[in-house]
């Protein structure tokens, strides 16, 4: 044999070292050797290099074998170590194998030292791998337990009663325990009882070595509840019979949450489908495949009855073709007609998009019943429609207003220059008519366009329908058979005595004119509430408390098209010549100037039904009495203060009044008028006012002069104002106005009544 041997020579004398050598080349080692006779020197051998062997002599000068020995130890190095000595006894031989010697040696009979080493070479060997496989096991051990005790499952290891054995921590925290806590516990302890029976039966499975695995409800030790997965698996003995069970349990109690609330969200989303206002269909090819219970409602069936039908039975036939080609698309929100069972039309949204309805290509649709809103919608462009052709008509009238007074005034002056026979005075007297008439039609285009100025007071309608009552039946004719209904505990409005008086007027005309061949006429008033339903389907409408008034006719009723246009000035269908067409727009414009509301119902046939709405007052209604015409002295000699910017009127207005005998100072705005009345020394009894002029209105300038002449009286006059003073039309309680255009009699007569109020005032 050819193997290198290292060998570590302990000895003092050289020539053992050289007998040693040539016993072991003769053996057939290749030796690398080195000999060492100190510990300092034993030490740095052992550190510079690694040894197969160490040959050691017993007994030396500075060293010994037993120490060496010892040193040996501390390095924790595994060599084999054989004593060489002339002199050891057998009691030393045992003592230095206790020591941990392996072999020793006499130098006069050296035959057993290849052998020897050769064993102890086998031996270390042999130590070495088990050494190293005891080192790898106690690794793989930990290892493992490491792996466990780390693991995110936990585990435990039950006996055959199902007593814990083994938990790892995982475990242990899992239910709230520690390790300790968990040995020797019965697994059954931590079972929620409404688990705890199930669990025992298959306890009973795994004894007879089934494997399992199911979701399991556990009890913390602080009472709570985990959800595990629990994965079991019968432990065997040698003899292959089942002594217990290995169990992991993965936490899902979050997935059990999630799944909850899944589970609950999916029961609130199929109840919110079928409880939702809008109706939801889902369709494969056009087939409907599912339907809510809005959907079903909408459209008149019941959600077995739709299962299964082409959605195009729903749609009306002139609609298919378009809704076909919508289909077609991806997403859209479009609108159409719907087709309800009875036969009947609504007008829908419907909001699709394609999706997946188990696993197959389907359409998700949203759909709307927008009916009602069509109608808002109508309503609401119609309203602006009106409010478009109200200022349009208010402008005209404004402007008309000023030419007419000129009109109408100069033509009653000059009228009263000339005698009966004047052949000049008929040709005036037609003007006059002219201008009466017109000025009768300006003032229907400023009720339409709320532009008239009114003198509201609190009354209550069935004391003017009251005093109206018998020149309305004069006025309707004996084929009409006038009958009212009337609240008796009626509530109070806040409106213009005359308007009133108009809009009843108007209404009752054209309820006669609707039954040529006579009919039934009812006025009814009533105390109502408005909700916000009604506000809802109504544009306009405030919700609250309202007086209402209806006057009713069984006349020849109208269809939709014209009813959607009867409040339109110049709209009629009465024959050419027969009505101006303003009747009702005049009832519009007072109504809503008023803060009302007013709604027809009719039918081909069958009558109409107008209903005004004008909000309750909570004040007492004053005493409402027609003022009767009387005659008057007209003439005056008081000072008049005349404002006015048109010059065409503020002339008339001045040769008027003068005419009357009024001595009139003259301005033609309103910083003129400041400058007489600073200037003039004389009192003023009486300020005559435009409402709007440029740069100071009518308002601002009372403001002013009530400063100077605090006891001057005002008059306002105007064909219109949207003025603060009068905001919305209305003036300050107790303003005195007089419209335009105006005779010159109803100018002196105003001017008579104002003067005479200031009078009897200070008496």
């Amino acid at each position: 044999m050819n193997r290198t041997l290292r060998v570590l020579h302990v000895e003092d004398q050289e020539r053992d070292v050289a007998l040693l050598t040539r016993h072991l080349k003769r053996a057939g080692y290749n030796l690398t050797s080195e000999r060492v006779d100190t510990p300092e020197a034993m030490r740095a051998a052992l550190s510079a290099r690694e040894w197969d062997v160490i040959l050691c002599d017993y007994s030396m000068p500075h060293f010994s074998a037993l120490s060496a020995l010892a040193l040996l130890k501390e390095t924790g190095l595994d060599i084999p170590f054989i004593i060489i000595s002339g002199t050891i006894g057998e009691e030393v031989a045992v003592e230095a194998m206790r020591a941990g010697a392996h072999d020793y040696l006499m130098k006069d009979n050296l035959a057993r030292l290849a052998p020897a080493i050769e064993r102890e070479l086998e031996e270390t060997k042999n130590r070495r791998e088990r050494r190293g496989a005891k080192a790898e096991l106690r690794g793989s051990e930990a290892q493992y337990r490491r792996l466990i005790d780390t693991a995110y499952e936990g585990i435990w290891v039950a006996d055959a009663k199902a007593h814990i054995t083994y938990a790892n921590q995982r475990l242990a925290d899992m239910l709230g325990y520690t390790v300790e806590e968990m040995i020797g516990r019965s697994a059954f302890e931590v079972l929620d009882e409404a688990t705890s029976e199930e669990v025992k039966a298959s306890w009973q499975r795994r004894l007879q070595g089934i494997k399992e695995q199911y979701d399991l409800r556990l009890r913390r030790k602080d009472g709570s509840n985990v959800w595990v997965i629990l994965s079991a698996t019968p432990i065997r003995d040698e003899q292959g019979e089942v002594t217990g069970a290995l169990a992991m349990l993965t936490d899902i109690t979050e997935r059990k949450r999630v799944e909850e609330e899944l589970r609950e969200s999916q029961e609130r989303y199929k109840g919110l489908v079928d409880t939702a206002f809008d109706g939801v269909v889902i369709q494969q090819d056009r087939i409907i495949k599912g339907a809510n219970r809005s959907y079903a409602e909408m459209f008149g069936y019941s959600i077995e009855e739709l299962i299964g039908r082409d959605v195009l039975e729903l749609i009306p036939p002139e609609q298919r073709d378009y809704v076909r080609s919508k289909i077609a698309e991806d997403e859209l929100v479009y609108e159409t007609l719907g087709l309800k069972k009875d036969g009947t039309h609504i007008n829908i949204e419907v909001s699709a998009k394609n999706c997946l309805y188990e696993g197959e290509p389907a359409r998700l649709a949203a759909v709307r019943d927008i009916t009602e809103r069509k109608k808002l919608e109508e309503q609401l462009r119609q309203s602006q429609k009106m409010e478009a052709v109200g200022q349009l008509a208010g402008g005209i009238a404004h402007d008309f207003n000023n030419l007419l007074t000129a009109i109408t005034g100069y033509s009653d002056l000059a009228m009263r220059k000339l005698q009966a026979e004047d052949p000049l005075r008929r040709n005036l007297e037609e003007i006059k008519k002219a201008g009466d008439r017109a000025a009768a039609l300006t003032r229907q285009l400023l009720a339409f366009s709320r532009k008239q100025v009114l003198q509201p007071v609190v009354l209550n309608i069935n004391a003017v329908l009251s005093e109206l009552e018998k020149m309305l039946r004069r006025l309707i004719g004996e084929d009409v058979d006038l009958r009212t209904a009337l609240e008796p505990e009626l509530g109070s409005i806040k409106a213009d005595p005359g308007q009133i008086e108009q809009v009843l007027m108007n209404l009752v005309v054209n309820a006669r004119d609707a039954m040529p061949s006579g009919g039934k006429l009812t006025i009814e008033t009533e105390n109502v509430y408005l909700d916000e339903a009604y506000a809802r389907q109504h544009t306009s409408v405030t919700p609250g408390h309202y007086v209402m008034l209806a006057v009713s006719d069984t006349g020849i009723g109208m269809d939709e098209n014209t009813r959607v246009r009867i409040f339109e000035p110049f709209f009629t269908t009465k024959e050419t010549g027969k009505g101006t067409g303003l009747g009702l727009s005049t009832v519009y414009g007072i109504v809503k100037q008023s803060g009302g509301n007013v709604w027809v119902y009719s039918e081909v046939g069958r009558g109409t039904t107008f209903k005004v709405y004008l909000p309750r007052v909570d004040e007492g209604a004053q005493e409402y009495k027609r003022t009767p015409e009387i005659e008057e002295i007209l003439q005056g000699t008081e000072t008049i203060l005349l404002a006015e910017d048109e010059e065409l009127v503020r002339a008339l207005a001045r040769e008027i009044l003068e005419t009357y005998g009024y001595r009139v100072l003259e301005a033609s705005n309103g910083g003129a008028a400041l400058l007489i009345c600073e200037r003039e020394k004389e009192p003023i009894d009486l300020l005559i006012t435009d409402v709007i002029m440029p740069e100071m209105g009518g308002r601002q300038l009372v403001e002013r002069l009530n400063q100077l002449r605090p006891e001057m009286k005002v008059l306002y006059m105007s064909g219109y104002t949207d003025n603060a003073i009068v905001h919305q039309g209305v003036l300050d309680e107790g303003a005195n106005f007089i419209q335009k255009p105006f005779a010159p009699d109803a100018l002196a007569r105003k001017v008579r009544e104002v003067l005479n109020a200031s009078t009897e005032a200070t008496k």
